[in-house]
């Protein structure tokens, strides 16, 4: 597939520097991923994933020499996961290929787990305390014995990451939708897709992985050569999701997004109160399939919203309030600023 943006050109250069999502997740992006990236400025020094998700914009976005990419969750097991596919991929393939394969009732303990891992982290490192502690017991172990175990268990110490993160995965892939709220009611052949979490992990080796709300970091990266990205969740919809998002938090990231100086990319639910919300930014409006309804043929309105103008971007210029590319799945510029927040790039 030829995109014609500025990213493919390098991407079609670099073998197994993009990957795809390894987890599915409410919201998902990559199949949107050519809309959204067509319209990103090329020249940037950092790129910010405000909402990672599933990280599918940044994993598609091929690596560049001098610009800084940021995943960004505040859900701190979706972040710490993306930490362990970095840093820890083999141990964690290697917890996943251990763990049970999916039924209601696993997921129901893995959900347990997940809701009460403060617990389980503190059980877990006093174990390992305690383990240390008789090392020094010579009743108990040589000196020699001592300096062998040691090693070994702190290496241990580390574990519990890895553990809860192969235990959030497991939960995700068994989800309806990738909620982790709901079981998904199919069988889970964990194998068919763990070799994503490998192409994922070559992908995120120069990137940097944070923990923070997208409005702080909003504040502290902003820099005219920063593309700040943000898929938040979507207005009405905001139950789906794991972390909670009041609709005073919508206010609030608008309120961000018309003082900063980088470049700003909102993608967003179609409805009248995020149109009226964002009016003096420009927004593209499109459908595609709603993948949480059971009605088939069911739509879903999608907004990209920008503080530039990304009409110097788009595959072919289209024309204001024209009807119908967006039942075609095309892009459809719906409001253009008189004053744009934003130069173009």
């Amino acid at each position: 597939m030829d995109w014609s943006v500025p990213w493919a050109a390098s991407a079609r250069g670099a073998v197994g520097a993009i990957a795809r999502p390894f987890i599915p997740w409410v919201g998902g992006k990559e199949k949107l991923m050519h809309y959204i990236m067509q319209i990103f400025p090329p020249k940037i020094r950092t790129y910010v994933e405000l909402f990672g998700g599933s990280g599918s914009i940044l994993l598609g976005m091929p690596p560049k020499a001098g610009r800084l990419d940021i995943y960004n969750d505040l859900d701190a097991d979706l972040s710490n996961l993306f930490l362990c596919v970095r840093d820890h991929c083999g141990q964690l393939l290697a917890e996943l290929k251990f763990l049970p394969i999916h039924s209601r009732a696993v997921f129901e303990v893995y959900k347990y787990f997940l809701a009460h891992r403060e617990v389980h982290q503190a059980l877990y490192e006093q174990a390992i305390r305690s383990e240390l502690e008789l090392l020094d017991h010579r009743e108990y172990f040589t000196e020699e014995q001592a300096e062998e175990l040691r090693p070994i268990l702190l290496e241990r110490a580390q574990m519990f990451d890895v553990e809860r993160a192969a235990v959030f995965y497991k939960s995700v892939r068994g989800s309806f939708s990738g909620t982790v709220t709901s079981f998904g009611l199919r069988s889970l052949p964990i194998s068919r897709y763990l070799y994503l979490i490998e192409q994922a992990s070559k992908r995120l080796q120069e990137a940097a992985i944070e923990n923070k709300s997208a409005t702080q970091l909003l504040t502290e990266l902003d820099d005219e050569d920063t593309l700040f990205y943000g898929d938040p969740p979507y207005f009405q919809a905001e139950r789906s999701y794991r972390v909670r998002f009041q609709r005073k938090l919508h206010v609030r990231l608008w309120q961000k997004a018309c003082s900063r100086r980088g470049y700003v990319v909102l993608s967003y639910n179609d409805c009248p109160f995020i149109r009226q919300l964002y009016r003096d930014f420009y927004q593209l409006s499109f459908r595609r399939s709603n993948p949480l309804s059971h009605k088939k043929g069911s739509k879903y309105g999608e907004l990209i919203i920008t503080n530039y103008d990304p009409q110097p971007y788009l595959h072919k210029q289209l024309d204001l309030f024209d009807p119908g590319p967006a039942e075609k799945g095309e892009l459809i510029l719906i409001n253009a600023p008189k004053y744009p927040m934003r130069r173009s790039a």
